[in-house]
Parts: structure tokens; C-alpha cells; sequence
């Protein structure tokens, strides 16, 4: 019903300016690569799943969806040249556009790889983009409050063990811990807690919380302020390595103990931190979301978010001050319905930090309607901290780039455009099905002093939305669209993608007006979704369902004009 919505409105606004005289460019396209057709090729294959068995079959899935869709677009009467004006996604010439593009944003300095914490499908095994997830209202998580010992500047709190208290929801980072952040404009307390050894510190304003939780008495034997706590260390939960604690404004006073553990390679806020402060990333999550050796034998090729987790809890036992069950907002992967981690990798991404304002300036000039939605965009460009453009699947537009034996990436002009010349001589699969010797002539890699025993091809493909938001380059050339209309939810995806890359490359917004229209909902106010089952398919409406009776064929004209 989706669907219906969006091309029916597109439909009425088309026949209107036809009407009034105006010559009409309406070029559908398909978004014909990406996770959701991957994943369904690789449910069907049942034995041999090489790249080019996935690629094979995924365009042909693509391509009979396409067929499909055209087919019920004709019978709703969409008017568009379906047959000579289209685009499509994987089309070579579409191709050839996106790897040059991806070259200009290189050659712009737009485009970087990074060791970064982005979010990670383990159920997917790829990086994924804030627009591919779903947030679980109802996701239950382990919180524990955690005792980490004092290791230095013990004199200022007299004889005794002190303690630290962090509270986390994501006891599974705690192996990867490199530091604790505090506030210097709080104040601390040292305490006793009844029942327990030692001191403990935490955030003043937030003891209250803390003795609710434990339902135990606290005394406070002294306050200070958060600037005491620089300079001071304490040790790793589990290698007992000594580790810093350091002053960030992130720290919030209504939630937790006002001491935050930090694991850089588990989070945004950490990594920016540990970047500032010159600590070590330390990812111990491979691409499974299992633990790597890293993490210490007792938790090598442990599930973090299942037995791995669990075993963390088992090995701090002796240190968790309370454990409890919370209820919280959690990303889940859009496709899987699985819930996600955030993880190190090295990744390609847009610094977006570069573009935003200029983006922003842009993107207040645009029109939007309805006009409840006028902050939609600005306010998501905004939000954006950088964008990851690179994914680790094979049903995509490659990442056009090899790597030395230094894992040195290799990118120029000549190299680019070899594997242009791939794509006219071999189609799009040539990154997948050609050797490196056989993508680049002896005479460039000797022109280039590429040694070609030891390089090496990227396995990343490009993200979905960098795809599709390259639309406008291929299909509009020097002009601007009047209007872009799709769904609410396209402010994280196409209307974004579509506006950050045209800033970055041609530094323009590459339409003027954004039509918004929301979700299609059931009786209940619920959205339409296929795992909930409420779905209504407006070709049954129009043509009937199989029993007459219930479903009898009602036509077109009942959808168009209701």
C-alpha cells in the first residue's frame, strides 16, 4: 500500500502540470542493489554462494521485480514512459557514474577510510547506516554497576581500598575498556557502602539513585570536586592494566553514577574521546559479533551479545556492586530484526563535517510540504556525525580501490580508469570476476610502480544510500529538480544522501521542493508491515482475493479517488 501512496501522489501532481502545459521529466528509477535482495538470494542458494553466484542471482531477482513492479504501476495508471525512461541502479552506465563520482570525492578529500566505531549487523556481518536501522522500544538490557579499584592517589582518601562505581548497559564492552569519564563540574563523594569492602566514589547527585537501587545505607565520608579526579588511575576490570580517568562534558548527572566507562572502539563519544587523549582503539569483536583472542581465553569466539556477555558477568562477579534488567530504546538491523553493536572497523566514510553547514545553508532555501515537516532535514543533517559509505557484501557497486602490501590504499586516475574500461568490456561483475593482472595492463602498474604480487582488491561494496543518492548526477546533468517526493522516512536516506553528495560535488541541493508524505497505516494506527501481518495489497482490492465474497474486485478508481 506503500507503494500505492507514493506513485498515485506522484501521479496526480504529473497529470496536474501536464494540464496546466508544462513539458513533464519524470524518470522512475530502481534502487536495484543492496542487503534485502542479498539476503534473499542467499536464502534460495543452497549450496555454492561465491560473490559471483550471489551477484548472478540477485540481478536476476532484481530483475523480475522490476518487471513485476512495472506491471502493477501500469495497471494503477501511472503515466511514465516505463518502457524507454527508466533508471536502474545496475545498469553499467549507472556504474560508471557512481565510481567517478566516488573518485571526484576522493580526489576532493571528501572521502577517507578510518579505523571507526560504526554500527555493525553481526547478523549481517556489514557496517550499517543510521537510515537501515530500527530502534526495539521494548529491548532488555543487563545493566550492571561496576567496582573498578583505585590505583594511585589512594593519601587523598585515607587507608583502605577505593573504588570507582560505572554503571553500563553494555557489560559486553567492559573487555575493551580504556578509560573513565567524569565531569569536572560535579561533585563527587567518597562513601561506605554497607555490606561491602573499601570506598566507593560517585557523582553526589547521583547517591539517591544508588541507594534506591541497593536499598542499603551509604555513608559519605567526604566531597570534593570533579577537577580532584585528574591525574588519578585505576585498574583494568580485567587485565589490571592501569588506565586514566579523564574530564568529558558528555557525562550527564541523571542517570548511572556519574562515572562512565569508556571503550573507544564501542562508541561515539568514547572514540572522539580517546582520539583527544591519544588512547588505544581496542576492538576484541570480530565480524561475527563473537570475541577475538584479544578479549583473553575465557571469552575467545564468545557471542558478545548472548553466552559472551553472560561470561563477562560470571568473571566480574566478585565486583558488581547491582545488576538489574532495563527496558530502553535499542538499534535492530532494519532486514534481520536482529539487534546491532557498535564496533570499530576500518571503513570508508564523507566527512560530513565539511559539507554540513554549507548543506544546511542550502537546505533552508528548500521548500518542503507539508510544512509541519520544515525541520525534518536540517535537523538530521545536523545530527550527523560522519558517514560510513562502505559495506562488507557483495550485491553493490564496488569500492574501486586496491591495496598495497601495507594495506596502503591505491587510488588515481589511471587505475580508474581501468576498471571504467572493465565495466564496458566485462559489465559490472568484473571487479569479482577478473584477477588484479587481468583489471590493470602491465604498462600502468609498471607506470605506476603497483607491485601486483602484493596488492591486493578491496572487498567492500558502496552503501545503498550513496548509490541511490548519486541519482541526481546520472539523471539530471546540470539542472536541479523541482521535486523530490517520497516518504517521512527518507529525511535519514534519499532526501539526505541526495543533498550531502550534490553539496560535496557540485555544490548546489539538487532539488527545490520536498514532498513528504507518511506511512501507510491500519485501523489501528499501526504501520503496514509484513512481520506484523497487517498489510492491505491494493491489488486485491482492485482485482479481488481469491475468495469473491470477502474480496470482491472494487477497481481502480475505488484507491485513486476514495
Amino acid at each position: 500500500m506503500g507503494h500505492f501512496v507514493n506513485k498515485i501522489l506522484k501521479d496526480i501532481i504529473i497529470r496536474r502540470k501536464v494540464l496546466e502545459g508544462i513539458r513533464v521529466d519524470y524518470r522512475p528509477g530502481w534502487d536495484c542493489h543492496g542487503l534485502p535482495i542479498e539476503l534473499k538470494v542467499l536464502h534460495n542458494l543452497a549450496s555454492s554462494k561465491t560473490p559471483m553466484d550471489i551477484r548472478k542471482k540477485a540481478r536476476t531477482y532484481a530483475k523480475q521485480a522490476i518487471a513485476d513492479q512495472k506491471e502493477v504501476f501500469r495497471s494503477w495508471g501511472v503515466m511514465a514512459d516505463w518502457d524507454n525512461d527508466c533508471y536502474y541502479t545496475y545498469d553499467p552506465s549507472y556504474i560508471k557514474n557512481q565510481l567517478i563520482q566516488f573518485y571526484q570525492l576522493f580526489k576532493k578529500g571528501l572521502i577517507y577510510r578510518d579505523l571507526k566505531p560504526v554500527y555493525w549487523s553481526p547478523s549481517s556481518k556489514t557496517a550499517l547506516a543510521e537510515a537501515e536501522l530500527e530502534y526495539n522500544p521494548n529491548h532488555k538490557s543487563r545493566a550492571l554497576t561496576v567496582r573498578l579499584e583505585v590505583s594511585n592517589g589512594l593519601a587523598i582518601w585515607g587507608p583502605g581500598p577505593v573504588y570507582l562505581l560505572i554503571w553500563t548497559t553494555t557489560p559486553w564492552t567492559l573487555p575493551s575498556n580504556q578509560a573513565v569519564a567524569f565531569n569536572q563540574n560535579f561533585n563527587y563523594v567518597v562513601t561506605t557502602i554497607e555490606g561491602l569492602e573499601g570506598k566507593y566514589i560517585l557523582a553526589k547527585s547521583l547517591l539517591e539513585s544508588l541507594k534506591s537501587k541497593l536499598q542499603s545505607n551509604i555513608e559519605v565520608i567526604t566531597e570534593f570536586s570533579g577537577s580532584h579526579l585528574v591525574g588519578i588511575t585505576y585498574k583494568h576490570p580485567f587485565s589490571a592494566e592501569e588506565l586514566p580517568l579523564i574530564a568529558a562534558e558528555y557525562v550527564t548527572p541523571d542517570v548511572g553514577t556519574g562515572l562512565v566507562h569508556t571503550a573507544p572502539a564501542h562508541g561515539h563519544d568514547d572514540f572522539i574521546l580517546a582520539k583527544k587523549h591519544n588512547l588505544i582503539v581496542k576492538c576484541c569483536v570480530d565480524e561475527n559479533g563473537n570475541y577475538t583472542r584479544e578479549a583473553g581465553c575465557d571469552l575467545s569466539s564468545m557471542d558478545v551479545l548472548g553466552g559472551g556477555a553472560n561470561k563477562v558477568i560470571d568473571l566480574l562477579k566478585r565486583d558488581i556492586v547491582h545488576s538489574e534488567t532495563v527496558v530502553h530504546s535499542y538499534p535492530y538491523d532494519w532486514r534481520t530484526k536482529c539487534p546491532v553493536i557498535v564496533r570499530a572497523s576500518k571503513q570508508w566514510f564523507i566527512d560530513t563535517s565539511r559539507i554540513k553547514d554549507r548543506a544546511i545553508e542550502l537546505a533552508k532555501n528548500i521548500l518542503v510540504y507539508p510544512n509541519r515537516n520544515m525541520g525534518g532535514l536540517i535537523s538530521q543533517v545536523e545530527k550527523r556525525p560522519y558517514w560510513c559509505i562502505s559495506r562488507q557484501r557483495v550485491w553493490g557497486v564496488p569500492i574501486p580501490v586496491i591495496y598495497d602490501k601495507n594495506d596502503v590504499p591505491i587510488i588515481n586516475k589511471e587505475l580508474l580508469n581501468c576498471y571504467l574500461s572493465q565495466v564496458d568490456n566485462k559489465g559490472p561483475d568484473f571487479w569479482w570476476s577478473s584477477k588484479l593482472e587481468e583489471m590493470i595492463p602491465e604498462v600502468i602498474s609498471e607506470q605506476l610502480n603497483i607491485d601486483m604480487k602484493s596488492s591486493r582488491k578491496g572487498q567492500d561494496i558502496l552503501d545503498i544510500w550513496f548509490d541511490s543518492g548519486l541519482s541526481w548526477s546520472y539523471n539530471l546533468e546540470d539542472k536541479v529538480a523541482d521535486l523530490y517526493l517520497e516518504g517521512i522516512d527518507q529525511f535519514t536516506g534519499w532526501f539526505q544522501s541526495s543533498l550531502l553528495t550534490s553539496v560535496a560535488l557540485a555544490d548546489r541541493s539538487p532539488y527545490k521542493t520536498l514532498f513528504v508524505h507518511g506511512f501507510a497505516v491500519d485501523e489501528e494506527g499501526r504501520k503496514m508491515s509484513k512481520s506484523i501481518g497487517n498489510v492491505v495489497d491494493p491489488q486485491v482490492i482492485i482485482r479481488g482475493g481469491e475468495d469473491r465474497k470477502k474480496e470482491p474486485a472494487l477497481g481502480l478508481d475505488i484507491l485513486r479517488f476514495v
